[in-house]
């Protein structure tokens, strides 16, 4: 095992030479990697979103289920039955409880959005940093930026980017005799 971690370690070591050696080589791979954390980036921005979506529904709907049981502890009373009633308002509390921690979540969503924001903003301007610093002339084009689609959670698409980034790095291997 040892032989196969110290080549690995070897080819490693050229690999990052090789980068070293070719600074467009390491801008475009520095692309791909901004590229990906502004995907995972937008992506964390969605869940968010809908997380907040998703609570706001379902407090919506612990609404209209409080109300059925505030009737339910009316009507309870109204038939003078204390275990009734006993046992609506601790449902009615149990529901209540349960809104505010889906308040809780909403909230705790809803504050991680304007972070998230400013955190894909950032990335999109270190981006926009090392396109600018790319040769136009002598140098392929960067890659094409990040659409916003609905694939964003494509496992298909992602399969393939690590297929493509994996035959890159094998056929660099190659040219560099490895």
């Amino acid at each position: 095992m040892s032989f196969f971690r110290d080549l690995n370690a070897f080819l490693e070591q050229k690999l990052e030479d090789f980068i070293r050696a070719n600074p467009q080589l390491e801008l475009n791979l520095l692309l791909l990697e901004l590229e990906d954390q502004e995907r995972e980036t937008q992506e964390r921005l969605l869940r968010l979103q809908q997380e907040v979506n998703s609570c706001e529904q379902q407090i919506l709907g612990l609404v209209s289920e409080i109300r059925r049981w505030r009737d339910r502890i009316q009507t309870a009373m109204a038939a003078q039955r204390p275990d009734l009633v006993e046992l609506a308002r601790q449902r009615e509390a149990e529901l209540r409880q349960r809104g505010e921690q889906l308040w809780t979540q909403r909230l705790n969503a809803l504050n991680q959005i304007p972070v998230t924001q400013q955190l894909l903003q950032k990335i999109r301007d270190r981006r926009q940093e090392v396109m600018n610093r790319v040769p136009t002339a002598s140098a392929p084009p960067p890659p094409p930026p990040p659409r916003i689609t609905s694939d964003l959670n494509d496992p298909i698409e992602a399969e393939f980017r690590r297929l493509e980034l994996q035959t890159a790095l094998d056929e660099l291997k190659r040219s560099m005799g490895l």
